[in-house]
């Protein structure tokens, strides 16, 4: 397994909350559980991810207690993911975020049209 390089600092809960939700559709994921969709080929579809990134990013998910993984061993096999309760104790944050958002994206779009 890799081993990063420089040390992860934790003595800031900032430092630890990008640690682990660093991650393009990470915060994205746990929003869309928490709306019902519980489905790997549901999520993908809503967030138009590539499929290998958004299962390694549901993996460290899972592995960092956010969210639970549900297995079923049927013909075909199906799996679904529902939040913990520390990925619950998120939603208020990823709310914010999500309103903050609305409010400036006039500003936002046109610095992201900038860097394009």
């Amino acid at each position: 397994m890799y081993k990063k390089k420089i040390p992860v600092r934790t003595e800031c809960g900032l430092h630890l909350f990008k640690e682990l939700l660093s991650g393009k559709w990470k915060l994205m994921l746990i929003y869309y559980i928490s709306d019902g969709l519980i489905r790997p080929g549901v999520l993908q579809k809503k967030i138009d991810a590539d499929r290998r990134v958004m299962t390694k990013q549901l993996d460290e998910l899972v592995q960092d207690g956010f969210i639970t993984k549900c297995s079923y061993e049927t013909k075909i096999p199906k799996v679904e993911y529902q939040l913990t309760a520390l990925g619950n104790s998120l939603l208020p944050l990823i709310m914010s975020l999500e309103i903050w958002g609305e409010n400036n994206r006039a500003v936002l779009e046109a610095a992201l049209t900038e860097k394009l």
